[in-house]
């Protein structure tokens, strides 16, 4: 059969007509499915992707169908041109007049304009019905190579995804591995999924539909805390579990059999907007009390992923796929469009400004970008350093002492932190005389502008000491105090409670808290305690055996802690009083500290938080909760007032089990 006898074919003409018919049906199905999505707009996302999903359907449907008629009977194809594409010679071909049977019987002539058949619609029928033919071969043909095309752009997306899982792919760390079984469960998974982190892909993806594999980029699992990633993953899980990528695959084959028309690529837009959805709803009921941190994983996402300017294929599911605005907007229950004709206008203005806002700030940033979360949330972080001058456990006390101290001024400065120090005046001085090096660390503090706080003379508990002897150390501190700082700063406002102790009794307590209120002091109530403090021990007993890896291995896991503790006093804030309160956070003045300030406070400024002073944070209202907490340890106030409430104690975030063991291995040693 050569090109000229298949270009004649009745297959080709069958498919011609296919091609011509789909253009109004598939239209029409696309008009149906817009009326119906803008009815069902307040309806569950289930629904109107149910809906998108039965409108692709019957968009290949309604085509089998006119192939098939027009395969076994052909009464869709008009008569005249049926004779034509059947005749293997043009001149001398038959051709069934509009007013002759199918079976050429001869009917009465009906005329189309006018009595002689001379008019404009006669003329062009003469014309539809000699050109056609050709028409629907040349659409046949492009129709065809379009197919093609595509079909080789799928299969080319193919390659790039399993080179993803093959190349520059390692399973994840034990942590992840575990955190994944738990995600696992709580999403419904039930088949069997891996997880792999990848040095290629820079946005999460999940692939494959009988062995399905999560891939995360290397770098998110720094980028972004624990909590933020493990919704990213739960999102991708959710996927899987409702066969997405399944669904997507055969999207994407549908789009390449029906590339030419515009309504496929609706409906089908349609459908993956409508998926998020659904799956960002999975993720929140997961997460539940998590819009704000789910909102904040995805604003991340989408800068990472503007970041990195890499398109994923259409067929893998990604967590940052869909509308970014409108999954923001449902999720954190904005609604763009009001219930009521009143409020109507005020809601669709607000909703041009907050996109046209957002929008400016993707589009003209000086550096194309902006930290897309700090659109969507605002929060405070005051951080007290217990205590001044720095502690220092290395073979050159007083020089090393010096050093980190400089650096960490320097690094408050450049991060336009406003710290507290609080003094411990046992460290500078004996009660009468300063010791001048040390004195002259406390000195730079002031010099450099940082407000000074009192802690205790000697860093002493109260549930160990008499009321009267702990005032007294109070006072001696007070003194030293007064006369480090002279006229050169801020007289001390606050009093920090050493190891967080308030005492062994409420009388106690109030006794202390009564006196400071009498001379003026305010004790700090840190929202934001951690064990900072053992990671600092630990780094400096490798600083000391000039062990470059193991202080490597601390700030990974310091910063990694630092995150989930951030997400644990974060929840905490969130329970108790429906919104992001002012942090006060406490830390100790260690090298570790200030080797990891760039990557701390950049995490901070990541997550939203802006750095204010203590007593900026401390006027809240929040901070009035009242609590009488008494005990042998130190805890957050967020733990004291919900144990004030009756409330149940979140569990939390461990410190890495490394580092514990080296703590207990000095407590071992000091006891010998």
């Amino acid at each position: 059969m050569n090109l000229q006898m298949l270009g004649e074919s009745k297959l080709v003409a069958d498919l011609g007509w296919t091609l011509l018919h789909s253009f109004w049906q598939i239209g029409l199905v696309s008009l149906g499915v817009l009326i119906a999505l803008r009815v069902l707009r307040d309806h569950s996302p289930n629904l109107r992707y149910a809906l998108s999903t039965s409108a692709l359907a019957l968009s290949v449907l309604l085509p089998v169908i006119t192939f098939v008629q027009a395969s076994t009977n052909g009464e869709i194809v008009p008569s005249s041109v049926r004779s034509t594409t059947a005749s293997g010679h043009r001149g001398d071909r038959h051709v069934l007049r509009i007013g002759e049977s199918a079976v050429g019987e001869p009917q009465q002539p009906i005329s189309i304009a006018g009595e002689g058949g001379s008019g404009l619609f006669a003329v062009l029928f003469r014309w539809i019905d000699r050109t056609l033919p050709d028409l629907l071969q040349i659409a046949v043909a492009a129709w065809l190579v379009g197919v093609a095309i595509f079909s080789l752009r799928l299969g080319g997306g193919f390659s790039r995804l399993r080179k993803y899982t093959t190349e520059g792919a390692n399973e994840a760390d034990a942590y992840w591995q575990h955190a994944f079984a738990l995600l696992r469960n709580s999403a419904a998974v039930k088949r069997t999924v891996r997880l792999v982190r990848s040095e290629l892909v820079q946005t999460p993806i999940a692939i494959g539909v009988l062995r399905p594999i999560i891939i995360i980029p290397a770098s998110l699992f720094l980028q972004m805390s624990p909590r933020e990633l493990e919704m990213i993953i739960a999102h991708e899980l959710i996927h899987i579990r409702r066969f997405d990528p399944l669904v997507n695959l055969l999207q994407c084959i549908v789009e390449a059999l029906f590339f030419y028309h515009p309504g496929v690529w609706w409906i089908s837009g349609q459908m993956r907007r409508e998926r998020e959805f659904v799956t960002d709803a999975g993720v929140t009921q997961i997460f539940k009390d998590s819009y704000v941190t789910y909102a904040r994983a995805l604003a991340n996402l989408e800068e990472i992923r503007l970041l990195a300017n890499q398109q994923m294929p259409r067929y893998a599911t990604a967590a940052n796929g869909g509308n970014f605005m409108q999954r923001i907007q449902r999720i954190l229950k904005i609604k763009p469009e009001a219930s009521t004709a009143n409020s109507a206008w005020t809601a669709g203005l607000a909703l041009l400004l907050t996109s046209g806002f957002l929008l400016a700030i993707f589009s003209f940033s000086p550096s194309g970008l902006v930290n897309a979360e700090r659109s969507l949330v605002t929060r405070k972080l005051a951080i007290g350093f217990v205590s001044i001058p720095p502690v220092d456990r290395t073979e050159n006390p007083p020089k090393d002492s010096d050093a980190t101290a400089r650096l960490l001024i320097h690094k408050l400065k450049v991060h336009r932190v406003p710290a507290t120090g609080f003094l411990q005046g046992g460290m500078i001085s004996d009660g009468e005389k300063f010791f001048p090096v040390q004195t002259n660390i406390a000195r730079m503090w002031i010099d450099a502008g940082f407000e000074v706080g009192l802690g205790g003379f000697n860093h002493m508990k109260l549930y160990n000491t008499n009321v009267d002897e702990y005032i007294a150390n109070i006072e001696k501190n007070e003194r030293v105090a007064k006369k480090l700082i002279g006229e050169m700063g801020l007289p001390p406002r606050y009093f920090s409670y050493p190891f967080l102790n308030t005492g062994r009794t409420v009388a106690d307590k109030a006794k202390v808290e009564a006196w400071l209120a009498s001379r003026g002091y305010t004790s700090v109530k840190y929202t934001f305690d951690n064990q900072e403090w053992m990671y600092s021990f630990a780094y400096d007993i490798a600083r000391n055996d000039n062990d470059v890896n193991t202080m490597k291995e601390i700030r990974e896991l310091y910063l990694a802690y630092l995150n989930k503790m951030f997400d644990h006093f974060e929840a905490y804030s969130t329970e108790m009083f429906g919104r992001d309160i002012p942090q006060t956070m406490v830390l100790t003045p260690s090298r570790l500290i200030t080797d990891t300030a760039d990557e701390f406070f950049g995490m901070a400024t990541k997550r939203g938080y802006t750095f204010i002073t203590v007593d900026e944070a401390q006027t809240d209202p929040a901070y009035k909760t009242k609590e009488d907490f008494t005990g042998v340890g130190g805890i957050s106030w967020f733990e004291r007032w919900t144990m004030a409430k009756g409330h149940r104690l979140r569990e939390e975030p461990g410190v890495d089990a490394s580092i514990v063991q080296t703590w207990d291995n000095r407590e071992q040693k000091s006891k010998k």
